[in-house]
């Protein structure tokens, strides 16, 4: 399969993704915990990731190449269809909105969903982008500048104190000022659902009205069964990463998924394949 850019413009409208060698543990550094295998699926030796090889078909279905991690509260099992794949860190672009949110709003740079975020003139490829936004359009539209002046206004040092806090990925974060973009940040599939998981669990060391209010903006769907939450994000350097990862409320129980699209065929988009191949999956699953 080959690998098509989309160019610069495309990276910023769409908002980037990344991945993570090894998973941060629960809150600061260690893998997440498993049950014990089911009949139809195998654990990778010494991962205790189950490797879910039906999962692989709908990315091939979708002509999409990479990986889709999966963690399922109702019986404790963390699948990949890639487990190699699900291990290794990437840029985490766009994705790394939720926990820079967190810190917006923990280091009072923005007080709530509805705080305008003033433009800053500047012409950018993304007409959505061309104006002031509420803080909840600017992370759902992904707003690159919006988030730069957040970083700027919350400065390096406190920026790499908040990411040790909140465990995060590799915890980096040199380089440029959008370091979730171009730095030196990264994170992987089962690294993100671990995040994701200690934030479902309240396990962040943020304030509740913090974590409502990022539950709230991260809203994508809502039905009389279900509610999805999730963001995405791309990036074309240091190489193809194009994520889309949340988790699927069903009541008490929580599907927490983490999709990393790495390649795709020609007449693919992959910044609608990532939420079309998740949702493929879930529904293969009798999730949604």
């Amino acid at each position: 399969m080959r690998r098509f850019g989309l160019g610069f413009c495309a990276v910023l409208a769409a908002a980037c993704g990344s991945a993570q060698v090894s998973p941060p543990a629960s809150p600061a550094g260690a893998a997440p915990t498993v049950s014990a295998a089911g009949p139809s699926v195998a654990t990778a030796p010494g991962t205790g990731i189950r490797e879910l090889s039906e999962l692989a078909k709908e990315l091939e279905a979708e002509r999409v190449g990479g990986t889709i991690a999966l963690f399922d509260s109702k019986d404790g099992v963390l699948g990949c269809s890639d487990v190699a794949l699900c291990q290794e860190a990437v840029i985490p672009a766009s994705t790394f909105k939720i926990p820079h949110s967190m810190i917006a709003l923990e280091a009072g740079i923005v007080e709530g969903p509805d705080s305008v975020l003033a433009w800053d003139h500047q012409t950018y490829s993304n007409d959505e982008w061309n104006q002031d936004l509420k803080f909840r359009d600017a992370f759902r539209s992904s707003c690159v500048p919006c988030y730069r002046a957040i970083a700027q206004k919350v400065g390096p040092a406190a920026e790499h104190d908040w990411v040790e806090k909140l465990g995060y990925g590799n915890r980096d974060t040199s380089g440029d000022v959008v370091f979730w973009l171009r730095g030196g940040l990264r994170i992987s599939p089962v690294a993100q659902i671990d995040f994701l998981r200690r934030f479902d669990a309240d396990k962040l060391p943020i304030s509740s009205r913090t974590a409502d209010i990022v539950r709230d903006i991260m809203t994508v769907d809502v039905t009389e069964n279900y509610v999805l939450r999730g963001k995405t994000g791309s990036a074309e350097e240091p190489g193809e990463a194009y994520w889309f990862v949340g988790w699927l409320e069903l009541g008490e129980r929580r599907v927490f998924f983490a999709t990393l699209l790495t390649s795709y065929a020609p007449g693919i988009d992959p910044l609608k394949a990532r939420r079309t191949v998740t949702e493929r999956v879930l529904r293969s699953r009798g999730l949604l």
